[in-house]
């Protein structure tokens, strides 16, 4: 694996709705190891490996999808004196914001150091030290003159934490922004190693798709545009081996034991099934998830629903403290992630069609 792009991809800023720097960043890699790269009107980028073999009944149209976009802000009010306050882009845990270092991305193109501040717990009374943190109570602070802060910065500017990715052990990383373009550099790395193959068998689309934090919308045109026969879709899942989380409720899930297998109405049931023996067949570590609700909530579920209907799998990568700054995912996950799409399509023989 390359580690060196996944942190390319963790440092480079891709709100939702302000992907484009991300998905260059994701064409640019891929271009060498494909057939063809390019972008949609709505900012998906689509990396192309076409069928090797001329005459062959038992090929097919593959999708592989992750989303680039990442949860982030808005600027949606400047005050006279130079604040900024926000609005979500995505679903932020907003009791996680305060003390966060984050970066203005201007029209211009300048990026601006900020910090997210609130009224210090000193001057709070006593009585509302306990309430719930709102993010309108909550404001970035640039150090800025508010004339220099006015003319740099506009409304509806993204902000975005400041890159923060480090490695806990060998196998774990933490970084704002795991979801999910961990799934992207697994999409890219699948893409990789099915380009070497000389007489491929199908057609292969790696995408990294756009605005999936604000109601899978990038989700929706891609599959629209490609109408794959099957389309894998990657993303972060829950991980439940953290204190005061109910797997009775949310299913036992934990990092390193391998890539989640999720077995909800958005999946194809023989796919599932067909996946599942591929892992086993190959000494793949694997999980599985009935998912804590029964549709919705990824990509897939849009995918699924498209035209006609597509063939789904969403698999997940164990991610604890999920849309925090400091998401945390275990590499061999990542690996099982890889080896078992990798597996997938070099041993599908139609047998799903």
């Amino acid at each position: 694996m390359e580690i060196e792009f996944l942190k390319k991809l963790l440092n480079t800023p891709g709100v939702s709705g302000f992907e484009t720097a991300a998905g260059g960043l994701f064409r640019d890699y891929m271009g060498p190891y494909v057939d063809k790269c390019n972008v949609d009107v709505l900012g998906n980028s689509y990396a192309l490996i076409e069928k090797k073999q001329l005459h062959n009944a038992s090929s097919v149209k593959f999708m592989i999808e992750a989303h680039i976009d990442e949860i982030g802000f808005q600027v949606i009010y400047i005050s006279d004196t130079g604040y900024l306050y926000l609005r979500r882009n995505g679903g932020i845990d907003v009791q996680c914001v305060p003390g966060s270092q984050v970066i203005v991305c201007t029209t211009s193109g300048e990026e601006i150091l900020g910090i997210i501040g609130k009224k210090p717990m000193h001057l709070i009374n006593p009585d509302e030290r306990g309430k719930k943190i709102e993010l309108e109570n909550l404001w970035v602070d640039t150090g800025r003159d508010p004339d220099e802060v006015k003319n740099k910065i506009s409304i509806g500017d993204a902000v975005i934490p400041k890159s923060n990715m480090i490695c806990l052990t060998e196998n774990r990383i933490t970084s704002k922004g795991l979801d999910d373009k961990i799934g992207v550099f697994i999409v890219s790395q699948v893409m990789k190693r099915l380009s070497v193959i000389p007489d491929l068998s199908h057609t292969i689309y790696g995408v990294a798709s756009v605005q999936e934090e604000v109601g899978c919308r990038g989700a929706i045109t891609c599959g629209y545009e490609i109408n794959p026969d099957i389309s894998i879709s990657v993303d972060v899942d829950f991980a439940t081996d953290v204190p005061d989380c109910s797997k009775k409720e949310f299913g036992d899930i934990s990092l390193g034991k391998g890539v989640v297998i999720s077995k909800n109405l958005d999946n194809n049931k023989d796919l599932t099934y067909y996946a599942e023996n591929i892992a086993k067949e190959n000494d793949i570590p694997y999980q599985l998830s009935a998912r804590f609700r029964s549709s919705g909530g990824t990509n897939a579920a849009k995918i699924q629903l498209s035209r006609s209907g597509v063939k789904t799998l969403l698999l997940g990568i164990p991610c604890r403290y999920m849309h925090t700054p400091v998401e945390l995912c275990d590499l061999r996950d990542v690996e099982a992630a890889i080896e078992l799409i990798y597996k997938i399509i070099i041993n599908y023989k139609c047998i799903l069609k």
